[in-house]
Protein backbone atom coordinates (compact mmCIF):
# COMPACT_ATOMS: atom_id res chain seq x y z
CA UNK A 1 0.00 0.00 0.00
CA UNK A 2 0.89 3.37 -0.89
CA UNK A 3 1.68 5.82 2.36
CA UNK A 4 -1.26 8.98 2.42
CA UNK A 5 -0.17 12.05 3.82
CA UNK A 6 -1.95 14.68 5.61
CA UNK A 7 -1.02 18.12 6.65
CA UNK A 8 -2.68 20.30 10.13
CA UNK A 9 -1.44 23.74 9.43
CA UNK A 10 -0.80 25.90 12.63
CA UNK A 11 -2.38 29.31 12.36
CA UNK A 12 -3.58 31.91 14.75
CA UNK A 13 -6.79 30.46 15.29
CA UNK A 14 -5.75 26.91 16.07
CA UNK A 15 -4.19 25.40 19.20
CA UNK A 16 -3.20 21.91 19.10
CA UNK A 17 -0.14 20.06 20.34
CA UNK A 18 1.75 17.65 18.49
CA UNK A 19 1.02 14.69 21.54
CA UNK A 20 -2.82 15.51 20.97
CA UNK A 21 -3.13 15.17 17.53
CA UNK A 22 -1.11 11.51 18.10
CA UNK A 23 -3.90 10.77 20.58
CA UNK A 24 -6.90 10.67 17.58
CA UNK A 25 -4.65 8.79 14.92
CA UNK A 26 -5.28 4.81 15.12
CA UNK A 27 -2.08 2.14 14.70
CA UNK A 28 -0.17 2.69 11.05
CA UNK A 29 -0.25 6.43 11.51
CA UNK A 30 2.63 8.68 12.94
CA UNK A 31 2.77 12.51 12.84
CA UNK A 32 5.83 14.67 13.03
CA UNK A 33 5.85 18.11 14.06
CA UNK A 34 7.55 20.41 11.26
CA UNK A 35 9.81 23.69 11.84
CA UNK A 36 6.87 25.95 11.25
CA UNK A 37 4.67 24.34 13.55
CA UNK A 38 2.55 22.58 11.28
CA UNK A 39 1.95 19.07 11.70
CA UNK A 40 2.60 16.25 9.06
CA UNK A 41 1.18 12.92 9.45
CA UNK A 42 1.70 9.90 7.32
CA UNK A 43 1.09 6.45 7.21
CA UNK A 44 -1.09 3.81 5.59
CA UNK A 45 -4.76 2.30 5.43
CA UNK A 46 -5.89 -0.50 7.42
CA UNK A 47 -8.86 -2.60 7.88
CA UNK A 48 -10.91 0.15 7.09
CA UNK A 49 -9.19 2.83 8.73
CA UNK A 50 -8.84 4.94 6.20
CA UNK A 51 -6.87 8.67 6.04
CA UNK A 52 -10.30 9.95 4.42
CA UNK A 53 -12.50 7.71 5.97
CA UNK A 54 -11.70 7.66 9.69
CA UNK A 55 -7.95 9.99 10.30
CA UNK A 56 -9.42 13.23 8.94
CA UNK A 57 -12.80 13.02 10.04
CA UNK A 58 -11.94 12.08 13.66
CA UNK A 59 -9.31 15.05 13.69
CA UNK A 60 -11.84 16.98 12.84
CA UNK A 61 -14.40 15.83 16.08
CA UNK A 62 -11.69 17.46 17.81
CA UNK A 63 -11.23 20.96 16.06
CA UNK A 64 -8.50 19.76 14.68
CA UNK A 65 -8.37 20.36 10.74
CA UNK A 66 -6.48 18.00 8.36
CA UNK A 67 -5.88 18.30 4.61
CA UNK A 68 -4.24 15.58 2.64
CA UNK A 69 -1.47 16.14 0.55
CA UNK A 70 0.24 14.45 -2.51
CA UNK A 71 2.68 12.10 -1.34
Amino acid sequence: MATRKALVEKTTYSRFTLREVKAYLPSGYTATEQPNGDVLIEGEDNAGWGLDTYVIPRLASGLIFAKEIEA
